[in-house]
């Protein structure tokens, strides 16, 4: 961490302001750091050496930020370096710095009413997109992120993983078949939503090219391991319809496309862990691979 707190240093001097004090605040896929500054607070979003997104990608993401705090949204506002740039790569790694928000994680008190506003928060969103013609990753694809098919190599499931990835491949092939796809967000989970106190999305950088269906999905995908998963997508279709029509689909289609994100998210876990992913992980995945083929 000493290795990346020094390319975090690296990159806040491109940037118009003088810090006092950086501290790590979340490490995932990224390292977020938190920057107190004469100015304010910040975060810097620290990007891993593993490219799994277009070269465009933080780019198109801070044009659409950027468009949306001009609409009156409340959403972290891009810094642009003293150059004008939305983005400072420093030794292969991508560095992005945003407005602190100030609040807490929806999903530390997460439940129906707070699906019910994360349905509104996603219409919303799908009522402003970004532009189209920006170079970031299209979700025509069940594996869409920039990384090789590991499905087939899981133990004990494989062949039913890489069965059900075909069948749903196919679905999604139907879904785009004469569809105008728009930018969507890509991963807007309770994970990504503070409460400050009002709804405020939070990292865009998996946005795609894609249907609002897919993007529904992929919260709706978020629930599934809840006992309350039912009640909390119904919630949240409601606050969806609250906001812009639901979109007309069937319930077979929903399905497939939640089981489309579920072996997306796995694929990825398999081509970044360090080990080997927990048993229970894949047979959980397995086991919705199979309903799904038998369904």
């Amino acid at each position: 961490m000493v290795h990346e707190r020094a390319i975090a240093l690296a990159a806040l001097e491109s940037f118009p302001v003088e810090v006092r004090r950086i501290t790590r605040a979340a490490q995932s896929f990224n390292t977020i750091y938190r920057v107190e500054t004469l100015g304010g607070t910040y975060a810097l979003r620290v990007g891993p050496a593993l490219q799994i997104h277009a070269a465009g990608t933080a780019a198109a993401e801070a044009e659409w930020q950027r468009a949306l705090v001009a609409d009156g949204f409340a959403v972290p506002d891009v810094v642009l370096t003293r150059e004008g740039e939305p983005v400072v790569t420093v030794e292969g790694r991508t560095c992005v710095l945003f407005t602190w928000i100030h609040g807490r994680s929806m999903r530390t008190r997460l439940g129906p009413s707070r699906a019910r506003t994360l349905g509104r928060l996603m219409a919303r969103l799908h009522d402003h997109p970004g532009r189209r013609d920006v170079d970031v990753l299209h979700a025509d694809k069940v594996l869409y992120w920039l990384l090789p098919d590991r499905l087939g190599d899981v133990p004990e499931h494989g062949k039913v993983l890489a069965e059900a990835r075909d069948s749903v491949q196919a679905l999604i092939d139907e879904l785009w078949t004469g569809r105008e796809p728009q930018v969507v967000h890509g991963d807007l989970t309770a994970a990504n939503v503070i409460e400050a106190p009002g709804p405020v999305p939070i990292d865009f950088q998996d946005l795609v090219i894609g249907l609002p269906e897919q993007d529904i999905s992929f919260t709706l995908a978020s629930f599934g391991r809840r006992d309350d998963r039912d009640a909390m997508a119904e919630a949240f279709r409601t606050g969806y319809a609250e906001v812009r029509a639901w979109p007309e689909m069937p319930e077979t289609t929903l399905r497939g496309l939640i089981v489309a994100r579920g072996l997306h998210q796995l694929n990825l876990s398999l081509a970044t862990a360090e080990g080997p992913l927990p048993q229970d992980y894949l047979d959980y995945h397995g086991a919705r691979a199979k309903t799904w083929l038998n369904s």
